[in-house]
Formats: C-alpha cells, sequence, structure tokens
C-alpha cells in the first residue's frame, strides 16, 4: 500500500471534523518511519514498537559527533491543518522533553515547526497544544517566528522528535495525536 494513501487510512475524520491519528496494534502508525541524528553524523539510537495502547519510541539520545536529536514521523503526505486550533497528544513518559514537529517541506535546512511537551509520571497524559503557539525552528535553531496559515495548509509530514540536550535512555508511549 502506498504510503500517502496508508496516511489518509490513519487519519480518521470524526464526526466533528477533527483529525485523529491513532496507533496501537492493528490501528495504525505502521507507515511512520526513525529519523535521527545519524543523518547527520550523530549517534542517537532509537526503534520503534506497537502495544495494544500505541506506539513506543524508545532509544538513547547522544551528543556525540554533534548529536542530539531523534525522532519518529509519518510518512511524507498532505495535511491541512489551518482549520484546526489545538493538538491533543495521549501519552506516557517520565522525565524527558519531547515536541510535536509539523514540516511543510521535505529539505532538511528548511524550517519547522515544534511545541514541546512533557511529564514527570509515567502515567497515561493528555498535552493540549496550541497550534498557534508552534515556533519556527532551522536546524534545530529557533527563528522566533511562530507557524503561519498557509504554512499549516501545506504540512507535509508529522512527528515526534526529542531534542532536549540530555543524554541518555528514552522512552515514549503514545496512543494518539488528535487535531481539534
Amino acid at each position: 500500500m502506498k504510503p500517502l494513501i496508508l496516511i489518509s487510512i490513519l487519519m480518521i475524520v470524526s464526526s466533528d471534523n477533527n483529525y485523529k491519528i491513532d496507533f496501537g496494534q492493528n490501528t495504525g502508525g505502521q507507515d511512520w518511519i526513525i529519523v535521527n541524528d545519524s543523518v547527520m553524523g550523530g549517534l542517537s539510537k532509537s526503534k520503534v514498537t506497537f502495544t495494544e495502547n500505541g506506539l513506543v519510541f524508545k532509544g538513547t539520545l547522544s551528543l556525540q559527533n554533534n548529536g542530539g536529536f531523534a525522532s519518529i514521523r509519518s510518512g511524507k503526505g498532505k495535511f491541512d491543518l489551518s482549520k484546526y486550533t489545538t493538538v491533543k497528544i495521549k501519552f506516557r513518559s517520565a522525565g524527558r522533553d519531547f515536541s510535536l514537529l509539523l514540516e511543510d517541506s521535505k529539505l532538511f535546512f528548511k524550517p519547522n515547526y515544534k511545541q514541546n511537551f512533557s511529564s514527570s509520571t509515567g502515567k497515561w497524559n493528555i498535552a493540549e497544544l496550541k497550534i498557534s503557539d508552534f515556533k519556527e525552528y532551522t536546524m534545530g535553531q529557533l527563528s522566533g517566528a511562530t507557524v503561519s496559515k498557509d504554512k499549516l495548509e501545506n504540512i507535509m509530514r508529522i512527528g515526534i522528535i526529542l531534542s532536549d540536550k540530555k543524554e541518555g535512555p528514552f522512552e515514549i508511549e503514545i496512543d494518539y495525536i488528535e487535531f481539534k
């Protein structure tokens, strides 16, 4: 099955016009890929597995060789997120600051947009993020701009990234990501 078709299947449109990406065994997310700092010489390692409840993304973040990020990202598609004001992420993790990542270009040196979320409990949490608060980053550096409406109309990939500059193991389980 082609990635774009699979992404369309994964995006469940509910009766109130929300977009929900629901992870878990036999539910979705199997086309999401790992993108670590190794693409630029870094040494971070990660993997993804699926549970009954969601997607588990875990590994070890390394700062060696100018490294410092590990991510999981959707297949490339076209997501018009301009009509949504918030995004909810149901997840569990402890002690690390992850970010939801929105990309509108396949070129790594072009800006992307992200917003942090974290938990110290290790229990299921729901982070509710305002889409208007997503900040623009270029090659990991904050530009100061926020995501614009025209950028939101052309999001090509959604992801979760860890770039908190703390070496060591990490783990996050994600049940769903829902745009409202």
